[in-house]
Formats: structure tokens, sequence, C-alpha cells
């Protein structure tokens, strides 16, 4: 519960531009495809998915980089569902001055 509580006061807390992974587990035919749609609409902040199955059961990742309010939205949203089980978030990085691309064009 304490990690729980810490991912998600991190993500409140949270601004500008961040970094992180959203790992949620759900019941595949009762919500996938309100999941896509919901995933589609996040693609600009959403960079990618891993997704793996056990039997009607799936987990997924998703990770993002990009503003904290725009990531905090689809975390609520995919808390919404009531087919998923557990949502866990994980703050990879904060950082100052620089955009979520720079962090991926090099040195």
């Amino acid at each position: 519960m304490q990690e729980y509580i810490e991912g998600h006061a991190c993500l409140e807390e949270a601004q500008g531009d961040i970094v992180a992974a959203v790992i949620f587990d759900y019941e595949h035919h009762d919500v996938i495809e309100e999941l896509h749609t919901i995933q589609h609409a996040y693609q600009d902040v959403i960079n990618t998915t891993s997704h793996v199955h056990q039997g009607e059961w799936c987990l997924e990742t998703v990770f993002c980089t990009g503003e904290a309010a725009r990531i905090r939205q689809l975390v609520y949203q995919i808390r919404d569902f009531d087919a998923v089980g557990r949502v866990k978030l994980m703050l990879l990085q904060r950082f100052r001055n620089r955009s979520a691309t720079d962090l991926f064009a090099g040195p």
C-alpha cells in the first residue's frame, strides 16, 4: 500500500515533462477495445507498450514521456475501468530545462 501511495503521490506532485511507466493488469475480453481507444487518444505521450497474456488476464506496461498532467489523465482513465485490477506507476525520471524528446536525441 505504501508503494501505491508514494507512486501516485509522486505523479500528483509532478509538473512539466516526465518519463514514466504505467503497469496494469486486466481481463482481456472485458476491456480490450476501450483500452485501445484510450491508448490511441494518448499516443502523444505513449512511446511504446509491452503486453503479455496469462489465460484471460493480461499484463501491460505503457512507457510514457511528456507533460505530467497529460500522463496523469492517462493513469486516471486506466484506473477507471472495472476490468483493470491493479495499476502501478513508476516515475522514472523528472528533468528540468529539457524536453522529453531531448532525452532520446543523444549527447
